[in-house]
């Protein structure tokens, strides 16, 4: 048994006990964690911080062989209170880790972490007004960490560049595009042009001045993360962020 000191989020906590919880993070150094903290709910300096999406230093007793981890302690850096404020903002929150939640494995992946946190920050300073578009740029831009970036910009079939005026046909199960010739056989969701183009801008982390149809982007991201990332496990933070952000009935 070692003692690791490692940045990480607070993604999930269940009681256990009377006195004891499980607590899930997600971190830099271990990947997805989970660890046993005995007597946190007596209350007391050890507990301070613990609120889902806070960021700070998690120290665990980490035995390799072992599911659940021992917690030693955790030392607040980001309470990350914006979102606990919000129930909009904790939503939008709550897809991303959801996505982390469906695909992490315990193997560390710095590069995730990074996004991951850097995203949540992202949600919590965004304006209101484009706050549903920094939620889609956000998990795509995961999505794309986790190594499963669609293609956009070319047919997924043949590699023909699309024309800017193309109407074009989303395959989930090519991970991309195909192009009018492609589609004409292919089930997916049509794409005109201008919907493309937003793609391609929240692939980039940029918001579009005016996203049309965002009830459709959140549905094209819900299913492509149902495809390649959750097998076919059910999305319910999609579906209350899209209850929440008025994207639903």
């Amino acid at each position: 048994m070692s003692v690791v000191s490692t940045p990480a989020v607070l993604l999930r906590s269940f009681d256990y006990s009377e006195t004891s919880k499980i607590l899930k993070f997600y971190s830099r150094e271990l990947g997805l964690v989970s660890v046993m903290a005995k007597g946190i709910r007596r209350g007391g300096a050890r507990g301070q911080g613990l609120r889902t999406f806070s960021r700070g230093e998690l120290i665990a007793y980490v035995r390799p062989t072992r599911d659940l981890q021992t917690f030693k302690e955790f030392a607040l850096a980001e309470a990350g209170a914006a979102l606990g404020k919000d129930v909009l903002r904790f939503a939008g929150a709550s897809v991303l880790a959801e996505i982390v939640l469906l695909h992490a494995a315990p193997e560390p992946s710095p590069e995730v972490y990074e996004r991951f946190t850097n995203a949540l920050r992202r949600i919590e300073a965004e304006p209101r007004t484009s706050l549903v578009g920094a939620v889609l740029a956000e998990g795509w831009r995961l999505v794309t960490s986790l190594g499963y970036e669609p293609q956009i910009e070319g047919c997924v079939q043949c590699g023909r560049m699309l024309d800017t005026s193309e109407t074009s046909r989303f395959d989930l199960a090519a991970g991309g595009t195909c192009c009018s010739d492609c589609a004409s056989d292919r089930s997916g969701t049509l794409v005109g042009p201008g919907a493309r183009h937003q793609i391609e801008a929240l692939l980039q982390g940029t918001v579009p001045e005016e996203l049309g149809k965002p009830k459709a982007h959140l549905h094209l991201l819900h299913d492509f993360v149902i495809y390649h990332i959750s097998g076919s496990k059910p999305l319910k933070a999609f579906r209350v962020f899209g209850s929440i952000a008025g994207l639903e009935g």
